[in-house]
């Protein structure tokens, strides 16, 4: 996650937005060469931006610091207790 104003994208990027299960306007980019998934936005919160890492050219700065969807964690991929956990997206004044 992080703020939508220190965010800088090179390309183009291509939108395929849908409402998402728990009724937020979900908008998620794409690589427009090849497909790649890169952000996703929700209306709801507009003031960030949820980067996919395997799209960065350097995630080793990457801290993971809260779970979001833990509801829909998988048995393989536990979630880490020992983060604020929230069951679907952040509520609004999460980050204060």
């Amino acid at each position: 996650m992080i703020p939508s104003d220190k965010l800088e994208i090179q390309g183009d990027v291509k939108i395929f937005s849908v409402v998402g299960t728990d009724g937020g306007h979900v908008h998620r980019g794409f690589c427009s060469e090849c497909g790649s998934p890169i952000i996703s936005y929700l209306t709801e919160l507009p003031d960030l931006r949820f980067i996919k890492a395997g799209s960065l050219d350097d995630p080793s700065w990457v801290k993971v610091d809260s779970t979001i969807w833990s509801s829909t964690a998988h048995q393989w991929d536990p979630v880490n207790e020992g983060f604020p956990c929230f069951p679907q997206n952040l509520p609004e004044g999460a980050l204060g």
